[in-house]
């Protein structure tokens, strides 16, 4: 199982405040901790380091989390988690979660724009697809893109289109032209994916996991905000039936007046992620 690393940060150097920091950070699950790193601005999933410890410190001072022994040893007792023999100032994975709660809660993050986790990225790149490889026309006809670039490319109804499904980048003279790479092609999503993920922030007004918010974000920005915003599947949510809303999600794969496959499968994949623990 993946878990949180350090990079360049030697302990014994560390004061009592970064270390009981480091702590927190370090027993997180990967998957909060990067939701942590989002909200802080940060990049480099997965690794704390030198700049990763002080912002977070620096937040948690503006939010009066005091992490000396005494303040350690306040919280933990407070809460309930143990703090007296050999858990006396201890911060565990149990720990660690709750400060983590503790700051989600708070107004300057809940206030900030939530962004995808990997796992609904990954569905969503598998159903977008990422086009293509050999370049069609032009002197090059029949030549692969090197290195795994892609070229833009006319999609089935003729909009010129890149990477994941991207239309807002290219033209139509740059079909069989213009290549970009994995990475570039990814940053596009991540960047057309905002206006989906600020939707669902906006109409879903109970708590969300990072997969049940991925879910619903590969939904609307398949299916459009609109689509979100009149559905009983956000009704049922709203009214805090996650079961229900989940079942919804597979209402959602007819066009022409038929179930398309296709549509099934991402619905489907997007359900399973949306109940994933």
């Amino acid at each position: 199982m993946a878990t949180v690393t350090t990079q360049g940060l030697d302990r014994s150097s560390l004061s009592e405040k970064e270390s009981h920091a480091l702590d927190i950070l370090v027993n997180l699950p990967v998957d909060k901790f990067n939701t942590l790193k989002q909200r802080l601005e940060l990049d480099v999933p997965g690794v704390v380091g030198r700049t990763t410890l002080d912002k977070f410190i620096q937040f948690c001072d503006g939010k009066g989390l005091d992490f000396s022994a005494n303040g350690v040893s306040a919280f933990k007792a407070a809460r309930k988690l143990g703090d007296s023999g050999v858990l006396k100032g201890v911060i565990g994975p149990q720990t660690a979660g709750i400060y983590f709660d503790v700051l989600m809660a708070t107004q300057a993050f809940s206030s900030q724009s939530r962004r995808i986790n990997q796992a609904g990225l990954d569905l969503i790149k598998e159903f977008e697809g990422y086009h293509r490889g050999v370049f069609q026309s032009g002197p090059q006809k029949g030549q692969s893109v090197p290195d795994g670039n892609v070229t833009a490319y006319f999609d089935p109804v003729g909009v010129a289109t890149i990477g994941f499904g991207n239309i807002d980048s290219v033209k139509p003279s740059d079909v069989d032209i213009k290549v970009i790479t994995l990475q570039e092609a990814e940053d596009l999503l991540r960047r057309d994916l905002a206006t989906a993920e600020d939707a669902v922030s906006e109409l879903i007004t109970v708590p969300l996991d990072d997969n049940q918010f991925a879910a619903l974000v590969s939904f609307t920005f398949n299916l459009g905000a609109g689509t979100l915003e009149a559905s009983t599947l956000r009704k049922l949510l709203n009214d805090e039936d996650y079961q229900g809303a989940a079942d919804q999600i597979l209402r959602f794969v007819f066009g022409g007046g038929e179930a398309l496959p296709g549509l099934v499968r991402r619905r489907t994949a997007e359900r399973k992620l949306f109940l994933s623990p």
